[in-house]
């Protein structure tokens, strides 16, 4: 092999090794801005587009979110449609989005919050984007958000999503990890006493 074949191969070589690391290493689909994400959570909310295994106005877990409506996108809603139930679904497709509007006794909208899969953006965490915002779009949190990352890995075996009251809930003393100043829902500590076999990982309701 002459001297500069040798070159061409090593060089060929190089760059192939190059273009393997940046598949691997980069995200390969690109991230919303919160903007962005906001306008395609407007858009769910315009459809009303219920979450299959939801309702709207179900009871939520505090008195901030006494009630709640939860939407989904379509990649999102296909894959809990088969199954009938989301605590069957294991994986939801790069592209699923899943919103919660939260509302209060008097059913006004106190906030949203959003979780958005995309191809390659937190392989250790499935992958989600987490946002919460204000009911006029203003941004609380967004990105790859702590908090709402270590709740939602106690239901890992459901992709990191929850079903809502009485199919799962978390037991009073996790919500007040979380939430030490709010006031837990009435409702919700009813249904806790109604149902301890859904309390997520059989602890004390």
């Amino acid at each position: 092999m002459t001297a500069k074949w040798l070159q061409i191969v090593l060089v060929g070589g190089a760059a192939t090794l190059l273009a393997a690391w940046a598949a691997v290493a980069a995200p390969s689909a690109a991230v919303p801005t919160p903007e962005a994400l906001w306008k395609s959570v407007k858009t769910l909310e315009q459809q009303r587009a219920i979450m299959p295994g939801t309702r709207a106005f179900q009871a939520g877990s505090r008195v901030v979110d006494i009630y709640t409506v939860d939407l989904s996108n379509s990649p999102a809603s296909r894959t809990i449609g088969p199954t009938g139930k989301i605590t069957s679904v294991t994986r939801y497709p790069a592209g699923s989005l899943l919103v919660k509007e939260n509302y209060d006794r008097n059913r006004k909208l106190t906030g949203i919050t959003a979780m958005l899969k995309i191809d390659g953006y937190d392989r250790d965490d499935r992958n989600w984007l987490m946002a919460s915002y204000s009911p006029a779009g203003k941004v609380l949190s967004y990105g790859k958000v702590n908090a709402c990352i270590a709740c939602h890995r106690m239901v890992s075996k459901a992709d990191f999503v929850f079903a809502p009251p009485p199919s799962q809930m978390l037991p009073v003393s996790v919500w007040k990890a979380f939430f030490p100043k709010q006031a837990i829902s009435p409702m919700y500590r009813k249904l806790l006493a109604a149902h301890p076999g859904a309390v997520i990982g059989g602890a004390r309701p």
